[in-house]
């Protein structure tokens, strides 16, 4: 140990590294109990003693460390004891302070560390130490030393009482670092309120208020991350926590009010609105006609919003003080309120003019400070404004009367509540208790009523109307039921009948949805069924509403925004069913855009319902998902005697319509995804009981129905009609967003996905085979029996249909067989790329091979690099599919290389094949992964701008422009080649697309903020000179992307200021 303590003394104060092995040496020795910590100290006492001041330092420092990182079961009640003599004694020593203060830090939060211990160390800190005179580390450690010992040793230190206060003060006095102050400041707050203060108020104050206001601003690159406001929000409550304080604090924050500006004044605000409540009615009183005119002026004269909010709460806090004293001096609170209303209502004569919102909002913050502010307020207002607004002609001064009011609307929803959950009030309310507003409910209701039916009045007159009615409507008990009923009669005739203001609908449709959310019941009974009510029920009802210009798309989307609460939506899906039902589906433009509208609206609303985490969503696999299958599956059974040019019979039925199958099987996506593994598996069995055995009992068709159906129906058969072909759209959308646990339950997996495969291979439908090729890959990517997977893959991918794939395959496949094949291909590498299964990779490159070929090359590298590593819709984390976190970085890693060398070595369209590939996978790869490898591949973006496929253009220059922002340095290596590049891309002679041209003039915008002066500057007048013709273009978004890229060069006349 000996060794240890002379090998420390001899290391050089700098090597922090050595030093700090030999502490842990020792401290490792102690712990395993080879030396006792009393039998280190006595160790040391060679160097402790020393006449040497700088080896006494070094010998306290060494025992400061070990104390440090010694284990707290090592340090017994004799040795703290022990160890709290020798450093009290030895605090007279200068020269050896700041490494006695760092083991008293140490020593004061061991467990045996006793309330005697305590007294002995704070005694001694205040006898000896005239902290101010050390380092900020050291006045730090006194700091941490008293944080402890008044937060773990309370008690300890109010025994010594008045000693304790006025050594802390004497301690801080003169205090400068922030880092002190930050946490001086917490223990200032901790001694008001643990201590008798009142021999020490005056000292005490002005050891904490000579900071104020704070004016810290933190330096660059702060490694402590300490914030002005930080320091303004601790010295303020420091200020505000006693009312002591008030005599001395409340002249000078009058002062400071009136003499600082900017922050500090906005600082002096707001700790007068904290410490206000705390220093009570007496301290302020004699202050708060002068408080007034200052905060008043402030507020009409404020240049800045935040500055007028803070002077309104302030006034807030003040009102909130007089209050408090109300009872007994009521006087004090009238009167200043007295004062108050009548400047307010003097400028509140003309209601239109400048001051009339600032008096509003100021007699609003008065009114929510209190239930007594707020009765005297509305008494002395409420009549007069009546008054004006009954004798008014004009809308301008109607409008600027009900933004008053409603100002008493929000103050009271501050003060007493709102209907809404989770709503603080200030004022916990009885239920029999009405508040003081109640008494001018009728005249309320009436003034915002008729300022919004009369439509004839100007939109920002019935905009208050409406907030107004909205706003009483979520006010806690205020309006009755009855009330409330009568108010959405009237927003569901502006939404119905009379109005033609868009921004009224707007607005009435935000309040009704807002309102459905806590009167769901009130909203069933009165909005809802005349919104149903509106809806055509019949081909002939259907025929009459579009003649008047199709009511029902307005219908429709006001559903959709007010529906979407559990028991409005419950009520809906059977109404929107019976109004399926009722029109005739044979094929009309006429119907079918009306069942699609319906179905869209549905479908939005699941989509709302999803996002919010609905737990009432999985239902409807019961109640309206057969109903909608029935809908697309029954005309399929029928005869149909329609036939198309090519003599090929066709559904004329609207459901067989493209596009409301797609609505139907989004609608399927979103119930599948939100049902638990036990209700998926329900639903799964009867959906492929339907599609792959023709079983119907799932499906509630009626007698009369039955009776019509002469077909059979096996989508997945090649002889089944296309209506039939199309409904597998419903299947993939129903099994792809099955749980991983719940595809196992799928019989027989290796044929079943052999079958769709072979399927999607022999048929001509293109939607038959994209809805199989997804249903494939789903299924391909959860499959979680590795054995069956592997021999799959085997057999049935690398085997059989690699084999449709080259150009000179032995069996000769015709074209579209190897389109189709590709297709389901590149589907199923996707399914094994996300999982970063081997295969996955390997089925790659016999894709990259293809980008030679005549026939696929194409295909194989847009569409096909475009699904692999672009986003789906059905293969994601929402549809549960397996997607390991690195997948893009690992498939970027393995083909960008072969993408590269491909390039290099290939020619003609191959060449240009290898570019679209990059392109495809380079805007579909995280940031991080394309900044990191983008200097080999530069040179291949470059040479794309030269091809003729304008996407691939556009989505290089998108790349650069990434490149530009992230990788100036770059852009900066290839700027000559570049700039003439993306210039000639903006001319429109060239045959550039309006996407090109716009994307080349914003990359070119942003040059001049990312890439050095001295690099640019040469092309300046090139630029300017060939971008001056590209303002001619025909396009106006072309010519605003011109003139912002113009501009932005004309300022380009030096290098960025750091």
């Amino acid at each position: 140990m000996e060794r240890l303590a002379r090998s420390y003394m001899i290391t050089p104060n700098d090597a922090t590294d050595d030093s700090g092995s030999i502490v842990s040496s020792i401290v490792q020795n102690i712990w395993s109990g080879q030396l006792s910590l009393l039998a280190f100290v006595t160790s040391l006492e060679e160097f402790l003693t020393s006449e040497e001041s700088s080896i006494r330092a070094k010998g306290t420092g060494l025992l400061s460390a070990v104390l440090t990182e010694c284990p707290q079961e090592q340090v017994n009640l004799a040795a703290v004891n022990v160890l709290v003599d020798f450093y009290c004694e030895r605090l007279s020593d200068t020269t050896c302070v700041p490494e006695l203060i760092l083991g008293l830090v140490s020593i004061s939060q061991f467990n045996s560390f006793r309330e005697e211990c305590a007294i002995k160390v704070s005694k001694s800190i205040f006898s000896n130490l005239k902290v101010q005179n050390y380092q900020q580390t050291t006045r730090h450690g006194v700091f941490l030393i008293f944080d402890v010992l008044l937060h773990s040793h309370l008690n300890a230190c109010k025994k010594l009482g008045t000693e304790f206060v006025k050594g802390f003060i004497q301690a801080m006095d003169g205090e400068k670092d922030p880092r002190n102050l930050l946490l001086a400041f917490s223990l200032v707050k901790l001694i008001i309120k643990e201590f008798d203060i009142s021999q020490h108020v005056e000292e005490l104050f002005e050891v904490t208020f000579c900071y104020f206001p704070i004016t810290f601003r933190p330096p660059p690159d702060d490694p402590y991350g300490i914030t002005s406001d930080d320091l303004k929000i601790s010295l303020r409550e420091c200020l505000s926590e006693t009312p002591k304080f008030a005599k001395n604090a409340m002249p000078l924050f009058l002062e400071k009010l009136t003499s600082s500006s900017g922050n500090a004044k906005k600082d002096s605000m707001e700790t007068l609105a904290a410490c206000a409540p705390v220093y009570g009615t007496e301290n302020i009183v004699p202050y708060i006609d002068d408080l007034w005119e200052y905060l008043k002026d402030e507020i009409f004269n404020a240049k800045d919003d935040s500055f007028e909010v803070i002077a309104l709460e302030t006034i807030r806090s003040l009102v909130v003080t007089l209050s408090a004293g109300v009872i007994g001096k009521s006087d004090h609170l009238q009167q200043f309120l007295k004062t108050v209303v009548t400047e307010c209502m003097e400028n509140l004569k003309v209601p239109e003019l400048k001051l009339s919102k600032p008096c509003g909002r100021i007699l609003k913050y008065c009114a929510m400070a209190s239930d007594p502010s707020y009765n005297l307020i509305i008494l002395a207002t409420l009549h007069g404004l009546f008054d004006q607004y009954g004798h008014s002609d004009l809308a301008t001064r109607k409008k600027a009367i009900l933004e008053i009011l409603m100002e008493f609307i929000v103050a009271a929803q501050n003060l007493y509540g709102t209907i809404e959950i989770n709503n603080d009030s200030q004022i916990e309310l009885d239920d029999d208790f009405s508040i003081p507003l109640i008494s001018f409910k009728k005249d309320l209701l009436r003034m915002f009523s008729s300022a919004l039916m009369k439509t004839d009045e100007y939109s920002e007159l019935r905009l208050c109307g409406l907030r107004g009615l909205h706003g009483m409507i979520l006010l806690k008990q205020f309006l009755s039921d009855h009330e409330i009923e009568d108010i959405l009669k009237y927003f569901n005739q502006i939404i119905l009948i009379q109005d033609n203001d868009q921004d009224i609908i707007k607005d009435t449709l935000k309040y009704l949805g807002d309102i459905a959310h806590y009167k769901p019941l009130t909203v069933l009974k009165i909005t809802i069924p005349i919104f149903i009510s509106q809806l055509p029920s019949d081909y002939e009802s259907l025929k009459l509403d579009n003649i008047h210009g199709t009511k029902y798309s307005k219908v429709l989307g006001a559903i959709s925004e007010i529906s979407i609460e559990r028991i409005i939506f419950e009520a809906l899906v059977p109404e929107i069913l019976v109004k399926l039902d009722g029109v005739n589906t044979f094929s009309s433009n006429l119907s079918k855009e009306y069942i699609e509208s319906l179905l869209h609206t549905l479908h939005t609303l699941f989509v709302k319902k999803s996002s919010l985490n609905h737990d009432d969503i999985s239902k409807y696999a019961n109640i309206l998902i057969p109903h909608l299958i029935a809908k697309c599956v029954g005309p399929t059974l029928e005869i149909r005697k329609n036939h198309d040019d090519k003599g090929e019979e066709y559904c004329d039925d609207v459901f067989c319509d493209l596009k409301i199958i797609q609505t139907i099987a989004g609608i399927i996506s979103i119930v599948t995804k939100n049902m638990n593994s036990r209700e998926q598996t329900m639903f799964i069995t009867q959906i492929f009981e339907l599609f792959t055995q023709g079983n119907l009992q799932f499906i509630p068709f009626s007698e009369i129905e039955k009776n019509k159906h002469v077909i059979a129906f096996n989508p997945l058969m090649i002889e089944s009609s296309s209506a039939q072909k199309n409904l597998t759209l419903l299947f993939t959308a129903a099994v792809g967003y099955m749980r991983q646990e719940v595809s196992c339950s799928i019989p027989n997996i290796p044929d079943f996905l052999s079958r769709i495969v072979n399927a999607s291979l022999i048929s001509n439908n293109k939607i038959y085979q994209n809805s199989l090729a997804q249903l494939a890959a789903s299924i391909l990517n959860k499959w979680n029996q590795e054995n069956e997977l592997e021999n799959f893959i085997k057999i049935h991918v690398m085997g059989e249909l690699v084999r449709y794939l080259p150009s000179h395959s032995s069996i000769g496949e015709s074209e579209s067989n190897r389109i189709a094949s590709l297709h389901i291909f590149v589907w199923l590498t996707k399914a094994l790329v996300l999982r970063t299964h081997p295969a996955g990779y390997e089925c790659t490159n016999y894709i990259i091979e293809l980008f030679n070929d005549d026939t696929l090359g194409k295909k194989a590298s847009s569409d096909g690099f475009k699904i692999i590593i672009g986003d789906s819709d059905l293969l994601n984390k929402q549809s549960f599919a397996i997607i390991k976190i690195l997948y893009k970085q690992r498939f970027f890693d393995y083909v960008m290389p072969k993408l590269v060398q491909g390039f290099t070595e290939s020619s003609g369209d191959a060449k240009h094949n290898y570019l679209i590939a990059l392109s495809n996978l380079l805007r579909n790869i995280p940031k991080q992964i394309l900044m990191s490898e983008i200097s080999p591949v530069f040179p291949l973006l470059v040479h794309s701008l030269s091809l003729p496929d304008p996407d691939l253009k556009a989505s290089t220059i998108d790349t650069f422009y990434l490149i530009a922002l992230e990788m100036p340095h770059i852009i900066s290596e290839h700027v000559s080649t570049l700039i003439p590049l993306l210039l000639s891309l903006t001319n429109v002679e060239d045959g550039n697309t309006i996407k090109v041209r716009v994307a080349a003039l914003q990359c070119l915008s942003v040059f001049p903020d990312t890439v050095p002066f001295d690099v640019l500057y040469p092309f300046k007048s090139k630029i300017l000179r060939d971008l001056g013709d590209v303002l001619d273009d025909k396009k106006r978004i072309v010519r605003k992307e011109a003139v912002n890229c113009r501009s932005r060069w004309f300022l380009f006349t030096g290098p960025k200021s750091s």
